[in-house]
């Protein structure tokens, strides 16, 4: 469902939510994908000071001086005043024509950081999502469980009445009234206990929305036990989509790339640099009003290379090869783990659909045969025991209907999180 309005008090207007609404909501609230989206900009900000050492320099100074001369100087050279005062301003140009391609590195290594960010942020999307449905399915089945309860305890309260009338007219016990009157107060102690429930998993899911104490939300769409189950990909397509979608995998890659341009780094360190400069400076007397006539101009290259350090570079590159021997083995562990989310998450689907099929096909039958107890129970051919008995399969069938339903809708979730597929339409 697209959304026109995603704002909490038109959200809180309307009569319940759905899925995709929460997820949309997350998304735009939540504080987690926040702090993500504020990490992925740091590593942008990190890349773009690297590139920056790709530009020249420029650096401005200025200073002023007053100088008091001493008795002893003013011996030495008669001319010298007392005092005087002094001023200077100086403008260097700077380049780095070469340095071992350190700069290269340093460059390739923050962009590869700024990519494994992104896809960072892109998975932790997907986690948040994932739970969202988690909290979703959570909230939606203490819904169904309260409405179950509700409903049993209407079914006994239809029969307490009933039995009370047959009491009166000779029909009926008063063992069978005080039977419907236990079994309504404890079908209404459990939709006490399912409304704390609902309550609970409803500010469980506002708090991971990022809704503040004060917003409610309206329930969750009710479980439309007809909804067919999707088709589940075969176990090689669903891997081949995770290889090309799932941004943990490109994350890890990323992470090995950053690596190796670190030893590229450390490398540089053992060859030359050479910089071109180039100063415009100038010092006057007495007052700070420079003319051109006291500028001087000086152009030069410089180079500098380091010949020994001790074995400190020896020591950097051995680390940086080290840690990409690790961000390798990590990329790996990696793989081998979404694999088996993956296959996990296929299995468990496979299972929920097949338990949703027995639960529903049980439901069915539960019920017909409720209501053929109660109709013979009513006419005097069942006995109050089978009428107890049948309700009770009746109402736990629908709560375990419900449960796998919702059981299912979650695996669904889960597979197209191990997939990395799992976003609301326009999300990107």
């Amino acid at each position: 469902m697209v959304l026109g309005c995603l704002a909490v008090p038109c959200i809180q207007a309307q009569e319940v939510l759905t899925l995709e609404q929460a997820w949309r909501i997350a998304l735009a609230e939540s504080p987690t994908e926040a702090i993500v989206a504020a990490r992925s900009e740091q590593a942008l900000a990190r890349a773009r000071q690297a590139r920056s050492a790709y530009q020249p320099r420029l650096d401005a100074t200025g200073s002023g001086a007053r100088n008091n001369y001493s008795d002893a100087l003013r011996e030495l050279n008669p001319a010298l005043d007392g005092s005087d005062d002094e001023f200077g301003a100086a403008l260097r140009a700077t380049y780095l024509l070469w340095d071992g391609g350190t700069r290269r590195a340093r460059l390739d290594a923050a962009t590869f950081g700024a990519e494994a960010a992104a896809f960072s942020q892109r998975d932790a999307r997907l986690d948040l999502l994932a739970n969202v449905g988690r909290a979703f399915t959570t909230a939606q089945l203490a819904r169904e469980n309260l409405r179950i309860a509700n409903a049993d305890a209407a079914f006994q309260n239809r029969q307490l009445e009933d039995v009370r009338i047959r009491e009166a007219a000779g029909d009926a016990s008063r063992a069978d009234r005080l039977n419907f009157d236990i079994r309504r107060l404890g079908a209404e102690n459990a939709a006490v206990s399912a409304q704390a429930d609902f309550e609970a998993a409803m500010a469980a899911l506002g708090a991971l929305l990022g809704l503040e104490a004060t917003d409610t939300l309206p329930p969750p769409a009710p479980v439309d036990l007809n909804a067919a189950a999707l088709p589940a990909p075969e176990l090689e397509r669903a891997w081949n989509e995770a290889l090309e979608f799932l941004p943990v995998l490109r994350q890890a890659q990323a992470q090995v790339e950053a690596a190796r341009a670190s030893i590229g780094i450390a490398r540089g360190d053992y060859r030359p640099t050479i910089s071109a400069f180039g100063d415009l400076a100038g010092v006057r007397k007495d007052d700070p009003g420079f003319e051109s006539d006291d500028f001087g101009t000086v152009v030069g290259a410089q180079i500098a290379w380091s010949l020994w350090d001790g074995g400190d570079r020896r020591g950097r590159v051995e680390e940086a090869e080290s840690a990409l021997r690790e961000a390798e083995a990590g990329a790996r562990s990696v793989l081998l783990q979404a694999y088996s989310r993956l296959a996990t998450a296929l299995t468990d689907y496979a299972a929920a659909v097949r338990a949703e099929q027995i639960t529903g096909e049980t439901l069915a039958l539960s019920l017909e045969n409720r209501n053929l107890v109660e109709k013979a129970f009513r006419a005097g051919q069942e006995n109050l025991l089978r009428l107890n008995e049948a309700q009770r399969d009746f109402t736990n069938a629908e709560a375990l209907a419900m449960q796998a339903r919702l059981t299912r809708e979650q695996g669904w979730i889960d597979l197209q999180r191990a997939r990395g597929l799992l976003l609301p339409p326009d999300a990107e």
